[in-house]
């Protein structure tokens, strides 16, 4: 009996190594040989550390982020989703494996008033206890471990999108923290020109008064006020606004939020490396690679279809009247029944999967292929974004600087009548507009090495990944 049921084992193990289907063969790509941005930014450093919102130097921020990294919800539905697939990947790899199943039953019967010699009058009592093979295919062509093979990279692909989802909770807290951090200088600089346009409004209704400035004078400096109030009151309510988006992030209900000045963050210099290394950053890129690869397996299952397919089912017990006797000297029972499932017509059904599954290989294949190249061109875009608003922010603060000088010696000359309402006026509008286009500027630039950061990959890799399952039972 041992040996009957070896064999047909024994063939199907050594067949098995055989799969039907194309292997994986990576996909061949031309990286670029260096960003065109490159002359814009350090190529000599390429390393970017896995806690790269900690470059910006501020406490406050990493906090911030740390904590969403926790908390945020769209993390923890995508570590949900892993959890789920490493669950259907654990079903795929069990039917490489015969299942086996312990039964055990216990049936009393009664007979009265027989005449058959067959059936004797009485109560009779039977004992069983067996184990139980269900049906268990042989993977002779290797149609299962197609099945499992693309179960695990659905797995992976799985990861991949929780770490790419990470990346953009990062960013996007790490951004959003910077915007309320450039609101609140915005604000600050308001609440100065509100402060500045309601002494101007004295200052020119003592003059109007006196007779040394017009209706039209006051009338302009009473506009000014209020227009300083209306652009304050704006500010806050887009404050209160962004307040909301970070408190999503960090997956809390409302609450005011404490953030560091402006001046106090740092926009640091982002190492980008060569093209070839973005690809080994970028979550999404690996994840484009392994829906291909489960795609590519998948033709083998469609496949897998045509070949004949041998399942077996067996069981073996023992039975006996009494409880006692069931195991030291029963009636011994087996049973044991191959079966072989040959496809002779389908009308088309295992031609047109196969034909799907082909097809779904070529929209992955163009998936992944689109992946790298976007991923190529977001990263020499964010470097040359990066570059130009740095740039920028170098500019505007220095005419930041400048224009309060200007605005500084226009209210004086205006106090003393040597200057006309409307030249302070328009130094006090530049003035303004120079700061806030500083404090916009310094945001932009601080923002756009967050994107860099993220177009890079942020800094993760292929040794961050936990320890994935093999294909034993119980494997993980």
């Amino acid at each position: 009996m041992k040996t009957r049921v070896l064999i047909p084992l024994s063939l199907a193990a050594i067949l098995s190594g055989c799969a039907i289907g194309p292997d994986y063969v990576k996909p061949a790509f031309e990286a670029p040989k260096s960003f065109k941005n490159s002359s814009a930014q350090d190529s000599n450093k390429s390393e970017i550390d896995s806690r790269w919102w900690q470059a910006f130097g501020d406490e406050g921020l990493s906090k911030a982020v740390d904590t969403a990294l926790a908390a945020n919800y769209d993390i923890k539905i995508a570590s949900s989703q892993v959890e789920a697939v490493l669950g259907q990947f654990d079903q795929a790899k069990s039917y490489l494996y015969p299942h086996i199943n312990a039964n055990g039953s216990y049936d009393r019967k009664g007979v009265r008033g027989s005449t058959s010699n067959n059936l004797n009058n009485g109560i009779t009592s039977t004992y069983a206890a067996s184990l139980n093979m269900v049906s268990y295919e042989i993977d002779l062509f290797g149609k299962v471990r197609r099945a499992t093979e693309a179960a695990r990279a659905m797995l992976l692909a799985s990861e991949y999108n929780r770490r790419t989802v990470q990346l953009s909770v990062a960013s996007g807290v790490a951004a959003s923290y910077i915007r309320l951090s450039s609101l609140q200088t915005q604000i600050a600089i308001a609440k100065e020109n509100v402060v500045a346009s309601a002494e101007i409004e004295k200052n020119t209704k003592v003059k109007y008064e006196l007779g040394s400035a017009s209706e039209t004078d006051l009338l302009q400096s009473v506009a000014a006020l209020e227009n300083a109030k209306a652009a304050l009151s704006s500010l806050e309510a887009s404050k209160i606004a962004e307040e909301a988006v970070f408190n999503v992030l960090l997956g809390r209900n409302p609450q005011t939020i404490e953030v560091s000045k402006l001046s106090s963050i740092k926009v640091p210099q982002v190492p980008a490396g060569v093209p070839s290394e973005v690809l080994l950053r970028r979550p999404d890129v690996h994840a484009a690679e392994q829906n291909l690869i489960a795609a590519n397996a998948k033709i083998g299952v469609a496949r897998g279809a045509y070949f004949p397919s041998i399942s077996l089912t067996g069981m073996v017990g023992n039975q006996s009247s009494q409880l006692n006797k069931l195991f030291a000297s029963p009636t011994r029972i087996w049973q044991f029944t191959p079966a072989v499932n040959i496809p002779i017509f389908s009308a088309g059904y295992i031609a047109g999967q196969v034909r799907e599954a082909e097809a779904s290989k070529e929209q992955a294949l163009a998936s992944y292929q689109k992946a790298i190249v976007a991923a190529f061109n977001d990263a020499d875009s964010a470097i040359g974004q990066n570059f130009h608003a740095k740039e920028q922010a170098a500019s505007n603060q220095k005419r930041a600087d400048a224009m309060k000088k200007v605005f500084a010696q226009a209210k004086l000359k205006y106090e003393v009548g040597l200057i006309s309402y409307s030249d302070m006026l328009l130094a006090q509008q530049n003035w303004l507009a120079a700061e806030q286009q500083a404090a916009i500027s310094k945001q932009n630039a601080a923002i756009s090495a967050v994107n860099l950061y993220k177009a890079l990959g942020g800094g993760w890799s292929e040794k961050d990944l936990p320890d994935l399952p093999s294909f034993l039972p119980a494997g993980r």
